[in-house]
């Protein structure tokens, strides 16, 4: 096995190397984080009775919840563009995507502790790895919306087309904010546990179950919340049919690619760091 030295150097003081290091790594890294995550997969599924259907279980679990409350008259949320139980369904498939995304680039480095301090494998695979996962992960659940979609619409438009998009979009959000916290997360499990707590304070400040508020003061919340213009911009063009995104779309999306860049580079920076005190 190669030995892999890490100093505490500023790796920018040899600029040409830190290029050099930085091109090596991405170059190998998706063959890498496609084994890695074939065999987490197969790892993660082996000894599960339900096997994959555990991928469809917290977003039908929140459906049929808030479905159930709504019929019921136990929630008022008031009118909804599309009928409430595909509004719901994608709003916390889609929620998945970002939720999953944000605790992705912890969670994989993490578990991985004893790889990255004892093998040279680059850590972009890890992350990317953890990706691959999100990714599936919303495919598979796929099976459960696209039927829904297909019962409560009668007809398609090609704002379906654009979907993908704001998937990526919401995974990109998620992504970039988890990467923040990385290098902090890795030395103190509280960023992990404070992470869990909210992430689930968070979901209801988001209208996934309800639609945005329109009237201030609780339409401020649409509008520094980031996830809002993502979610309701991407369930728009998968239940409804509508092109336009959402207030605020770009900006977020701009402001995303702007954290991962930071995210990333200061990882990558921070790396040598993190290795010797793991």
């Amino acid at each position: 096995m190669e030995e892999v030295v890490y100093s505490a150097d500023s790796q920018l003081r040899s600029p040409g190397r830190f290029v050099s290091g930085v091109w090596t790594d991405l170059r190998v890294s998706p063959p890498v984080a496609w084994r890695l995550f074939l065999h987490s997969l197969r790892a993660g599924y082996r000894q599960s009775w339900l096997g994959y259907f555990w991928l469809l279980l917290p977003p039908l679990a929140t459906t049929l919840t808030w479905v159930f409350l709504h019929s019921a008259k136990i929630l008022d949320v008031g009118q909804t563009d599309t009928p409430y139980p595909i509004y719901v369904l994608t709003g916390a498939l889609l929620w998945q995507v970002f939720a999953e995304a944000l605790h992705s680039p912890l969670q994989r480095l993490s578990s991985a502790r004893n790889i990255l301090t004892k093998s040279r494998i680059p850590h972009e695979a890890l992350l990317l790895a953890g990706l691959f996962e999100v990714l599936f992960n919303f495919i598979v659940r796929l099976v459960v919306l696209l039927p829904v979609l297909i019962w409560f619409r009668s007809s398609w438009s090609l704002s379906l087309l654009l979907a993908p998009f704001g998937v990526m979009s919401l995974l990109l959000l998620g992504f970039a904010i988890g990467l923040l916290l990385t290098p902090v997360g890795l030395l103190y499990q509280d960023v992990s546990r404070g992470l869990s707590l909210i992430v689930g304070f968070w979901f209801f400040l988001t209208p996934v179950i309800y639609p945005p508020p329109a009237q201030w003061p609780a339409s401020l919340l649409g509008t520094l919340n980031p996830v809002t213009s993502l979610l309701v911009t991407t369930r728009q063009w998968l239940a409804l049919g509508t092109v336009a995104p959402a207030r605020g779309f770009a900006p977020v999306i701009i402001a995303s690619l702007l954290c991962f860049a930071v995210g990333w580079l200061g990882y990558r920076l921070a790396r040598p760091h993190l290795i010797a005190r793991l």
